[in-house]
């Protein structure tokens, strides 16, 4: 079901929304209310071009205290978490910690996460990485690692426990 169709009837939710603003403070010493809905954060969002995540609008609907409909929504486990949003928004507001914070909620309310999601978290926490570097077969069924392209080597964290640790206290923080 889209955000647009749960926002037709709903009630504001100002606590969580006020938890949620006290969050992007402690993160980023920035408010949402700060968020003027330039849309550079959807221009330059991965998720964006593939999907219908649309960081400004999970702005607005976070201005409006519209918290449970997109807790319900499955839009918000489709971020990528590449933090583009973070970087090109001029008013330094963060969608990606907003989202990190309703996935929280989520959670916390009970609602199954997407598998998917759950495996790729597993992976990063484990190795690093999305996944593991992997070998390619071209056209002409030759099998290709990256130094064979010129390509240089993909780098892990230098420090995997605390990267585990800092990925684990975004995870399970609550709002």
């Amino acid at each position: 079901m889209s955000i647009k169709d749960l926002t037709s009837m709903a009630e504001a939710q100002v606590e969580l929304r006020e938890e949620i603003n006290n969050r992007l403070l402690r993160l980023q010493n920035e408010l949402s209310d700060y968020c003027f809905q330039c849309a550079k954060c959807t221009s330059g969002c991965e998720a964006h071009k593939l999907l219908e995540l649309e960081p400004h609008k999970i702005m607005a609907l976070l201005k409006r205290g519209l918290i449970d409909e997109m807790v319900n929504s499955d839009v918000i486990w489709t971020c990528m978490s590449c933090f583009k949003c973070r970087e090109r928004c001029p008013q330094k507001v963060s969608p990606v910690d907003v989202l990190f914070a309703l996935k929280n909620l989520a959670v916390m309310g009970g609602k199954q996460i997407p598998g998917n999601y759950t495996s790729m978290l597993q992976s990063i926490l484990s190795m690093g990485l999305i996944q593991d570097v992997q070998e390619v077969q071209t056209r002409d069924m030759k099998t290709r690692r990256r130094e064979d392209l010129g390509l240089p080597r993909v780098s892990k964290p230098k420090d995997a426990s605390k990267f585990q640790m800092v990925l684990t206290k975004l995870a399970v923080e609550k709002v």
